[in-house]
């Protein structure tokens, strides 16, 4: 055998190494074959599982679509997720009237106490663990390593991980789907997990019911409407031919389409048939006025309605009846009038019933005019009658004044008669000095200037008044007590004033004095009749919750509870003939209600009366 050469080995080489490039090749080439053959196996896996899914969609479409049965179809559902799906269980829960939703139909593994605890679940379409439905998403995922949506859901469901869908396509799902499994059997079912193909199966399941639910939910609306045509048809004709108005459909050209009975026995036919074929003008036949029909025409074409039109109208005897009409357009797609349909109600006893009370009315009127004058007449004459007693009233008041202005002047006189004689005197023994008479007739013009003053208060008091004024009571008080300050200092009685305040009123200044005067006159009158040993009379002005309070009151004993009621009455007076007309007290009391819409008391006090006056305070 002879030895190869070294260019003979090297060539041997270099064609092994050509072969064991092509058998990698080929070994590469095969472990590819081999992982295709798997990836074709894993395809075929899932395409045959997907078919299985579908002809199971299909096989439940096939069984719900003709029945329109909802409560079939959430059962047949929540039993395709557990067989079909392979979840471990299913809730379904339908909306309730209040957006309540409540269990319906479940299917899947649960012992009895896990059943009846999931059959009481209820669920509000805005509670935490929908929220993710709330803000637009398709479903709900807890996945069991994730956050559950709300807190206690798992708890509620009895599931560690679940998906839930809305199923419908109203804007508040007409039920939800719930599917998931527990923690100890999930290994052995099919996983919840948030990926396109795991969902792909719920997402057809899903879409096919809802589909299902919508014309389901369609159908049974569409028979309740249905139904409710037929009941309100029933109705409507019930209505029409019971009514007690009369009901018609007529023509715009004026002939009758339709009438119940209450309208043909109105108009004296004796059945809607008679009225129909016997009117074929109802312009011409029926309105006494044309002209009012022509202006129902035109009411109608303007508004395509008329409401409690007015008119006469003719019965079947030509007898005349008063009719309110109200009608209205009935038109087609593109608004041409069909026909007009409206109802008639006969008023003639009302309008009859009208022309008595207007009759009645005129001589209402008139009777009421002629006692508005008399009224008039009367309130004036009241009023007048009113200007008199007050004006008596100061009258009487008037002597007392005199009286007192007659005292105050007494003592001012004789001092002016001594100061003339004083001047005589000096003048004869040393002669007028000009200090003297400078000294002599100052003193005499303040004592004419007091008696001046005396005579102002007394025409403060006893001028009219034409208008009511603001003042402040310290002002008309001040006068009172100045023209009664000599007949009290005569009989020593003493005035206290304690006042709160500027309290102000509005009201007729001297009407106010004479009231004013008139208790203080009382008041003194007392205190000198129980004889007193400490006579007072104590005046308090304030405001107290938004009025003014003038309280006079006096230490006289009281008044006797036998008159109490009785001292504001006209012309009572426990006085005598000579002292008193008893219409002081009344006069202050219609003067302070009347005049100054206030309020005049009398009460016993501590040791005597107390008369309060009360009056509003100005706004």
């Amino acid at each position: 055998m002879e030895k190869a050469t070294p260019i003979e080995n090297q060539g041997l080489e270099q064609q092994l190494a050509v072969l064991r490039r092509e058998n990698e090749e080929l070994a590469q080439q095969v472990k590819r074959l081999i992982r295709a053959e798997g990836k074709l196996y894993e395809y075929q896996q899932v395409l045959d599982a997907q078919l299985n899914e579908y002809k199971g969609l299909y096989d439940l479409s096939r069984r719900l679509s003709g029945s329109f049965d909802i409560e079939a179809l959430f059962r047949e559902t929540v039993q395709y997720v557990v067989q079909q799906l392979e979840y471990e269980r299913a809730i379904l829960l339908r909306r309730a009237e209040t957006f309540t939703y409540r269990v319906f139909a479940l299917d899947g593994y649960y012992d009895p106490e896990e059943k009846e605890q999931i059959a009481a679940i209820t669920m509000k379409f805005g509670a935490p663990c929908l929220s993710p439905l709330l803000a637009g998403r398709e479903h709900v995922t807890c996945a069991a390593s994730g956050k559950e949506p709300g807190n206690g859901c798992r708890r509620r469901l009895l599931m560690d991980e679940f998906l839930v869908y809305p199923l419908g396509h109203d804007e508040v799902p007409h039920a939800l789907l719930v599917v998931g499994n527990t923690a100890a059997s999930a290994t052995f079912h099919r996983r919840v997990e948030e990926s396109e193909p795991a969902l792909l199966s719920m997402g057809n399941l899903v879409g096919l019911v809802s589909s299902l639910l919508d014309t389901q939910i369609f159908f049974e609306r569409m028979m309740e409407a249905r139904e409710q045509e037929r009941v309100a048809e029933a109705k409507y004709r019930s209505l029409f031919e019971n009514a007690a108005e009369g009901i018609f459909r007529r023509t715009p050209e004026g002939r009758y389409l339709d009438a119940n009975p209450a309208l043909a026995h109105m108009m004296g036919y004796s059945s809607p048939e008679e009225l129909v074929a016997s009117v074929t003008d109802i312009g011409s036949q029926v309105y006494v006025d044309p002209s009012s029909y022509a202006e129902m025409q035109r009411v109608l074409a303007a508004h395509g309605r008329a409401e409690r039109f007015e008119t006469q109208i003719y019965r079947k005897d030509r007898s005349v009846i008063w009719v309110s009409l109200s009608l209205r357009a009935v038109r087609d797609s593109e608004g041409k009038v069909l026909f007009y349909e409206g109802m008639s109600e006969e008023i003639t006893k009302r309008k009859i019933a009208e022309a008595a009370l207007r009759e009645s009315e005129q001589k209402y009127r008139q009777l009421s005019e002629a006692l508005e004058r008399r009224v008039k007449q009367a309130v004036g004459e009241l009023r007048q009658k009113d200007k008199m007693l007050i004006m008596q009233g100061r009258q009487a008041v008037m002597g007392e004044m005199l009286s007192n202005i007659a005292h105050q002047w007494r003592q001012p006189l004789n001092m002016l008669a001594l100061l003339v004689q004083d001047v005589q005197l000096t003048h004869r023994q040393t002669g007028l000095s000009d200090r003297f008479i400078e000294e002599n007739v100052k003193r005499s013009m303040e004592i004419i200037r007091q008696m001046s003053q005396t005579i102002d208060d007394f025409r403060y008091f006893y001028r009219p008044d034409r208008e009511k004024l603001v003042f402040t009571v310290s002002e008309p008080l001040e006068k009172a007590l100045a023209l009664l300050d000599g007949s009290l200092r005569m009989h020593s009685i003493e005035v206290q004033v304690l006042k709160i305040g500027e309290p102000a009123i509005k009201g007729y200044l001297g009407e106010f004095v004479q009231v004013l005067l008139n208790i203080l006159i009382n008041a003194r009158d007392a205190l000198i009749a129980s004889h007193t040993s400490s006579p007072v009379i104590t005046v308090r002005l304030c405001e107290e919750g938004g009025e003014t309070v003038v309280s006079i009151a006096d230490n006289a004993g009281g008044i006797p509870e036998e008159i109490k009621e009785k001292i504001f009455e006209p012309y009572f007076t426990t006085k005598g003939p000579d002292q008193g007309t008893g219409i002081g007290l009344f006069m202050c009391k219609t003067i302070i209600e009347k005049s100054m819409n206030g309020r005049l008391c009398a009460r016993n006090s501590g040791d005597g009366a107390e008369f309060v006056i009360t009056v509003p305070k100005i706004p």
